[in-house]
Formats: structure tokens, C-alpha cells, sequence
């Protein structure tokens, strides 16, 4: 068979898969998806938060996913802890785009984005089993597979994407998926035709639109799931300890969910009149992250990557936010290779920060203390340090989906910075436009939380030696910008009373010039050894980067970032 020839090859036609695969097709890509089965075909998780509509709306799939006649979710009700009394969060508690969000059929939701990439050009190939990613010379180049006739092929990619959900295709060939011991469950569930009774009518202080809420019930043996799904059909989970079940044939596992079921209280009335749809499913070991997102020519995305705990329904928002992340950073190594390392290291911090709010979210919630307010307080620690939002509006924020990691409001740390990367970006300092581009702060703190410093002139600050005040750090970072990412020099400042530290964000190149600011040498000294440094790799000598070197040093000085010997 003959190769396939694409930009980007992508594992796996779920709700990651497909985003991102339409994503980078709308954007110009060639794009190759290989899905092992053929869709409709059914699957867990059918609860959506409101951090997954960014997202869709992005990919332009929102408008079928409003009109396809999910039921809507405002919100959850939970009885957990150590009281039976049900309590409920909306959305709408919190200012976001969207207060609701939707309880999503999962045979129709998916099918829906896959035939969304199918109509933006993506080459979707159904029924094709990718088996491993061919490797050359250490970097991922391709993917063989298998085709439902039997017939073996390979897709010859620039990038490899792996979303092909728990089965994790690469996350295995490379051994890289690390499951979490502490949130190590199973998951029973399947479907039932209910009754009208919705949740409105069994409990107090609901309001209409509450008969869309997922309903989570804690019970002895772990908790019950009661999603409302369109057509009055109920999705219904048992999450428990792997123990319980051991040694059970699938039928006795079958009997033992129902009886969860049956024997549930709160569940009894708003099923009554409802009937067994005849479907029963198990998932197990689901939650697990990988040691790295990436890799030579490769990129994890969605559960492929990692995967936390249906308590929060956070599968497909965190997915599909990383989706975001992974379409920047791809865009970023496929047009400058040399910022490559940049571009992953930031999409798996970000993603990984994320992905992290949410396991400790679930581990407080399963080991913790059992008292609403104890989650509400762990909450308010995860998405809101600087303390703008109550304590409840802490814990609805990332039950909607949400934390300080989501896309297009976060900048992070991405760790080393190679030669090779400096040496593309550094031409910013050198040329005939090097006046017009001088690395000058692209964001700087309101006037009224800087630490005060020394104000200096440019000539005053090439004859001092430079040198960092105590605890600042200054670091290579990506900055996500709305068409990208743009590498810059990130300079954090310690706070001052209250502790909190800020930040100062420059451009790339003053990167070389900070490094060498060492509180011996001059700053003069320092565009000196700039100049020799970078001999033959830039258009420049030592006295046209002193203006440009000065000015670095009087603005980090003014700001309290830098003190002058």
C-alpha cells in the first residue's frame, strides 16, 4: 500500500482528535486522522462542562453541537460527605461566557465533531488501527497501521499526535503513561429509559432548569452517577474500588451495579416508572499521567496524555483546552523548528498544571475531609490565590471546567533554552532595524504595585555592574498570544508585604543579556562580551548594542528587578 504523505498524522477520532486535527486543517495543514473504529459507536463520559465551548466555538463545531438537541446542564447536585442533604451549583455563580453547557449522547457528540473535521478537509480514515509510530534516526516520522481488510500501511507525518483516548497508543509504545494509585477506581454503568420525573420534582429549592444537572449520590460501596440524556434516557455509573468486584463474572458485576442501583434512596423516585436499557460497560485504571507530553516528533493530547477522575466531569474540558494548547504549539515547531523545545515544554506545563488543579481537586475529594466547605477551601487554593472570588465561587470555577491554566490566559515557565533557539531569535538585537526592535517590556506591572527601584540613565547604567535582586529569576517563556506563541524573557520579582511575587515579561533576545549580568561585570563589560559571544552570528559590534544593553539594565533597574554595584 502506498504511503499517506501529510503534515500531521493524529491517533484517535474522539472529541481531541477531531478538534485538533480541524484546527490545524483550517489553518493550513495537511492533516491525516486514522480512527480504529467505525462511528457512531458508544462511549463513557457524557457529562460537559462549560470550559469545553471555547473550544468548540473555535473549531466552528459549536453551532451543529447547539442544534443537535442535547439537554441542557446548568449545573450539579451533589449528596456527598456526612450528611444526606443534596446541594447544588450552577454555573451561572461565576462570571463566564457560558452558564450552561450540555449532557451530551456520546455515539451523537462524537460523531458530530468527526464529520465537523471530515467537512474542513481533514483525510479521516475510519476503521484504521494504528499499531506504532515508525521512527527514524530517534524522531517519530510516521504511523504504521492496519486497516479493517487486513492491509497494513503508514502515514509519513512532519508531527504525530496521539489522541486515541485510554488506549493511548504511543503513551505505550514509549512507556510513558504513570497511573495515579490514589484515584485507582472502577467505573459500572449503562443506561435506563426513565420516567417524566425529573430532578425538580424530588427535591426542594430547584429551579426548572436544575432537571438538567448531573446528580452525584454517595453510597457505601463508592458513588452513583445519574446523567439526563435526551429522549429521557438516563446514563447510570457505580465508581467503587476495584476490590469489590474482583473474582465477579460480568454478569454478577451486571447484578451488582443494578442492585447499587435499586438500593439507592435518592435514586429510587427519579427512576421509578424507568426500565434497563439492556447496555452495562466497565472502565478501569483510567486515571493516569503520562511522564511527558511529548517527544521527538511527537505529541500526546487529551486522555491519551492524561486522564484525572469522572468526579468532576473534567475528561472532554480538559481535553479539549488542551487541544488549544497542542494546536499553538504544533503550528510553532512545524513553521520554526528551532523553538520547537520552547513551544512543547510549554504546552506540557500548562497542560500538566491543569491537569494537576484537578487530581488534587479529586484526591481531596475522595480523601479528604468530607465537609462541603473543605472542598470549597481547596478550591479557593487552586484557582484563585489572589483571593477574588468566594470560597463557593472558588469551587464552581472548576467545576465549570476552569483553572489558572485555561488557554488564552496563561504564560508559563518553559525551561531550557538552547543555542541553536537563541541564535533565530537573537537577530531581533542586531540589523539595520535594530533601533526600531530594542527588547522593551511587553508587559509591566501598574505603576502603583512596583517595587521601588533606582531610576538611572542609560550611560549611568553601562558604567555600574549589574546584577539581579535577591530572589528574582528570569527564565525563557512562551507567551501565548491570540494567532500564537511568541517566545519572550520572563523576569519574576519578589513581592513585597503581602509576598506575592510579579512579573516582568521583555523580549526573547534580552534573554543573552541578562544571563551575563553577573554583578561583576559592567554594562558596558556586558555588551561587550555580547558582541564576542555571538561573533559572525549577528550583524553587530559591542557599541551599537551598548545603547540597547543600557536601556535593559535602566528599565529593570527603575523596576527594582536589578541593582547596580
Amino acid at each position: 500500500m502506498r504511503a499517506v504523505e501529510c503534515d500531521v498524522a493524529v491517533v484517535g477520532g474522539g472529541p481531541a482528535g477531531s478538534s485538533l486535527a480541524t484546527l490545524l486543517q483550517q489553518q493550513g495543514y495537511r492533516v491525516t486522522l486514522l480512527e480504529r473504529e467505525r462511528f457512531p459507536r458508544p462511549h463513557v463520559g457524557e457529562s460537559m462542562l462549560p470550559g469545553v465551548l471555547f473550544a468548540l466555538g473555535k473549531t466552528g463545531a459549536l453551532e451543529r453541537v447547539e442544534k443537535a438537541g442535547f439537554t441542557k446542564k446548568y449545573g450539579a447536585t451533589y449528596i456527598w460527605g456526612r450528611g444526606r442533604d443534596p446541594w447544588t451549583i450552577r454555573f451561572s455563580e461565576v462570571p463566564q461566557d457560558r452558564t450552561f453547557t450540555f449532557q451530551c449522547d456520546r455515539e451523537v457528540f462524537d460523531t458530530l465533531l468527526l464529520d465537523h473535521a471530515r467537512d474542513e478537509g481533514v483525510d479521516v480514515r475510519e476503521g484504521h488501527r494504528v499499531t506504532r509510530a515508525h521512527m527514524t534516526d530517534g524522531q517519530a516520522t510516521g504511523l504504521s497501521f492496519t486497516n479493517e481488510d487486513g492491509e497494513t500501511g503508514e502515514v509519513r507525518a512532519r508531527m504525530c499526535v496521539d489522541a486515541s483516548g485510554q488506549w493511548s497508543v504511543l503513551g505505550r509504545q514509549f512507556r510513558l503513561r504513570e497511573h495515579n494509585e490514589n484515584l485507582r477506581h472502577v467505573a459500572l454503568f449503562g443506561h435506563y429509559h426513565g420516567g417524566p420525573t425529573t430532578l425538580p420534582d424530588v427535591l426542594t429549592d430547584m429551579e426548572p432548569t436544575d432537571a438538567g444537572n448531573v446528580y452525584v449520590v454517595a453510597v457505601d460501596d463508592g458513588w452513583l452517577w445519574h446523567i439526563p440524556l435526551a429522549g429521557g434516557l438516563r446514563s447510570i455509573g457505580l465508581v467503587t474500588d476495584p476490590e469489590r468486584i474482583r473474582g465477579m463474572s460480568r454478569t454478577e458485576r451486571r447484578k451488582y451495579w443494578q442492585r447499587q442501583i435499586e438500593s439507592c434512596e435518592e435514586y429510587r423516585e427519579l427512576l421509578e416508572g424507568g426500565r434497563w436499557a439492556g447496555d452495562f460497560d466497565i472502565v478501569s485504571d483510567w486515571s493516569f499521567i503520562c511522564k511527558r507530553f511529548h517527544g521527538p516528533g511527537y505529541l500526546l493530547v487529551g486522555d491519551a496524555a492524561c486522564f484525572v477522575d469522572p468526579i468532576l466531569a473534567s475528561g472532554i474540558a480538559l481535553a479539549l483546552q488542551g487541544v488549544l494548547r497542542a494546536t499553538k504549539a504544533i503550528r510553532t515547531s512545524l513553521e520554526a523548528p528551532d523553538l520547537t523545545g520552547l513551544a512543547m515544554d510549554w504546552y506540557q506545563d500548562g497542560y500538566l498544571d491543569q491537569a494537576n488543579d484537578f487530581v488534587d481537586m479529586a484526591n481531596h475529594w475522595y480523601h479528604g475531609q468530607r465537609l462541603q466547605e473543605s472542598w470549597f477551601w481547596t478550591a479557593h487554593r487552586l484557582v484563585d490565590p489572589s483571593q477574588n472570588l468566594s470560597l463557593r465561587q472558588a469551587f464552581v470555577f472548576i467545576s465549570s471546567g476552569l483553572t489558572r491554566e485555561t488557554p488564552e490566559e496563561s504564560i508559563r515557565y518553559m525551561g531550557g533554552f538552547t543555542p541553536g533557539q537563541l541564535a533565530v531569535t537573537y537577530e531581533a538585537l542586531a540589523g539595520d532595524d535594530a533601533g526600531g526592535d530594542r527588547p522593551t517590556a511587553v508587559e509591566a506591572p501598574a505603576a502603583e504595585s512596583r517595587r521601588r527601584g533606582v531610576a538611572v540613565t542609560t550611560e549611568e547604567a553601562l558604567a555600574r555592574r549589574p546584577a539581579f535582586a535577591a530572589g528574582a529569576e528570569v527564565r525563557a517563556w512562551m507567551q501565548e498570544t491570540e494567532t500564537g506563541l511568541r517566545p519572550v524573557t520572563r523576569v519574576e520579582v519578589p513581592g513585597a508585604a503581602n509576598g506575592d511575587s510579579r512579573e516582568i515579561l521583555l523580549s526573547l533576545p534580552t534573554l543573552s543579556v541578562l544571563n551575563l549580568m553577573d554583578g561583576r561585570r559592567s554594562g558596558a563589560e556586558v555588551a561587550q562580551a555580547l558582541a564576542e559571544r555571538f561573533a559572525g552570528s549577528v550583524r553587530t559590534d559591542a557599541a551599537a548594542l551598548r545603547p540597547i544593553v543600557g536601556s535593559v539594565i535602566a528599565d529593570l533597574a527603575a523596576e527594582g528587578a536589578v541593582e547596580l554595584g
